[in-house]
């Protein structure tokens, strides 16, 4: 008498086999199959090789939705907050030649170069105003979403691909950095793309399958290599679960992460430029998650979640070491060489997006719905701070508009270079937002910025000679200044304040302003 076929297990189901986790390798085969209580394992089992497993089908909505409310989350006020330090950097590469631009990669941000050509090369074509600086940036996180969305779909459901993907799309990290001149988004969607195509590559093997994975991991490496921590995670799940494709595995993604490697190199190099960033502490990880997403209140409701998303099986073993094993890598690391910032591990913001869905997904589609309106109704005011014109964390735009509307002919500006958060920052404020015919005279420059190798400009050494018979000096300080012409570098705050007296102050977020009249 033929065996009976085996039932299809669900969350009614009575097992009689213990439930084991698909994260943890196996030392050996186990002769017991796994079992999941959710039915979410069935169609992800070990195959031989050689062998395909079953592809579920995505459908259009688990992309498409979130691509939309990403975009449209994303473009709203785009251009209401002021350029902060990163994006003035960002901004400033792209006012310079190719040549001079090179020339300052050789002693500083060399590990992001690419980054800068890339966007010296769009603004090239469309200007490099705020909107258009930041576009980029708009949309690869418009394009994660959409992945998000399929890649939930693929190895779920479409119900938990379209809640991942909305999730993704209105956490306040997503939309803070599709904001953002910088490479971050950049690294986030090349991070879903990589995990995308190993995903298929591992489930239906192909040639052009590894290649498109190989071509992920190169590109999400040259643009930021510390993202490459998301191989980890990566060889984890392969080792784990379809160890008989790991020596493959290996070896597409060493080749795809070796065009990062001489951009490590001359980042070794360049350690200043991180030497103010501070080993992690008790106080940095207990603040790590809500900072990752946003606000305390979102990390905390998407962490419960995440728990509810356990047994570690399919697709959830995958998320979780996506989301949890670079920020511990990093965070070894940095015990070497500080460099552990929330921002370099934005590419593991869309794990947990679908960790949360997973757990939703497993629960009356009454309570997806809420759950999905509930983080988005969490991130509201999170949402509205970062459209601030100083919603990212400085003023710059209202520092330099200032300057603009109290300016006179004759007026000179000098800035304080050893201020703490960038020499660059001040010149490249009133460079950007000020209309060039009302810019006071940088009365001290002898170089501009981002030439001949420097990224700051460089200084006249004879403060009093320079400043000549100025009748009105602007004084740019950064951070808060309760003496604006207090311990100023190369000796300024002495020549000041013997020849003016400071008639006005302004302090703004990030920078204080003041404007001193010959005595």
């Amino acid at each position: 008498m033929p065996e009976r076929a085996p039932q299809r297990p669900n969350a009614k189901t009575t097992l009689t086999t213990p439930d084991q986790t698909a994260v943890i390798p196996k030392l050996r085969d186990a002769k017991t199959p796994r079992r999941d209580p959710w039915g979410e394992d069935e169609d992800h089992s070990d195959v031989p090789p050689g062998e395909q497993v079953h592809v579920n089908s995505i459908g259009v909505w688990p992309w498409l939705l979130p691509a939309l409310l990403m975009a449209v989350v994303g473009y709203a006020g785009i251009t209401r907050p002021s350029l902060w330090t990163d994006e003035l950097a960002s901004w400033g590469m792209t006012t310079v030649s190719y040549d001079d631009m090179f020339k300052v990669l050789r002693y500083v941000d060399a590990i992001i170069g690419p980054y800068y050509v890339l966007l010296h090369g769009w603004t090239d074509l469309v200007g490099n105003s705020d909107l258009m600086v930041r576009l980029p940036s708009l949309a690869a996180m418009v394009l994660a979403a959409a992945l998000v969305g399929a890649l939930g779909a693929r190895l779920a459901s479409r119900r938990v691909g379209l809640a991942a993907g909305l999730i993704f799309a209105v956490l306040p990290s997503s939309a803070r950095f599709a904001q953002e001149a910088r490479v971050y988004a950049l690294a986030t969607f090349f991070a879903v793309l990589a995990t995308v195509t190993l995903v298929a590559a591992l489930r239906r093997p192909g040639f052009f399958r590894w290649l498109g994975y190989l071509l992920a991991v190169a590109v999400l490496g040259v643009l930021h290599p510390i993202s490459l921590l998301l191989l980890g995670a990566h060889g984890w799940v392969v080792f784990a679960q379809y160890r008989h494709r790991t020596l493959g595995w290996m070896i597409t993604a060493f080749l795809g992460a070796l065009p990062a490697l001489p951009l490590l190199k001359y980042g070794s190099e360049q350690k200043a430029q991180v030497s103010w960033i501070t080993k992690p502490d008790t106080y940095t990880l207990q603040h790590f998650p809500g900072e990752l997403v946003g606000t305390a209140s979102i990390a905390a409701l998407i962490l419960v979640l995440s728990l509810f998303a356990l047994p570690l099986r399919r697709p959830t073993a995958l998320y979780t070491a996506w989301a949890v094993l670079p920020p511990i890598f990093l965070v070894v690391a940095a015990q070497v060489t500080p460099i552990f910032l929330t921002r370099y591990l934005l590419f593991s913001l869309p794990a947990w997006a679908l960790l949360a869905a997973v757990a939703l997904g497993r629960a009356k589609m009454v309570w997806t719905v809420l759950g999905v309106l509930a983080i988005a109704g969490l991130a509201v005011p999170a949402q509205l701070d970062i459209r601030a014109t100083d919603g990212h964390g400085e003023a710059s735009r209202e520092m330099a508009l200032t300057v603009a509307d109290g300016f006179k002919p004759g007026d000179g500006i000098v800035y304080g270079m050893t201020d703490p958060g960038g020499n660059w920052v001040g010149r490249d404020s009133i460079a950007h937002y000020a209309p060039a015919g009302r810019r006071p005279k940088d009365v001290l420059a002898t170089q501009p910025q981002r030439t001949n190798g420097s990224f700051a400009a460089l200084e006249c050494p004879d403060i009093p000679k320079c400043l000549g018979d100025t009748p009105r000096l602007w004084v740019v300080r950064l951070g808060y200044q309760e003496d604006p012409l207090g311990e100023m570098d190369n000796g300024k705050s002495v020549v000041i304040a013997e020849r003016y007296k400071v008639t006005q102050t302004w302090r703004q977020k990030g920078f204080t302003l003041a404007l001193a009249v010959k005595k």
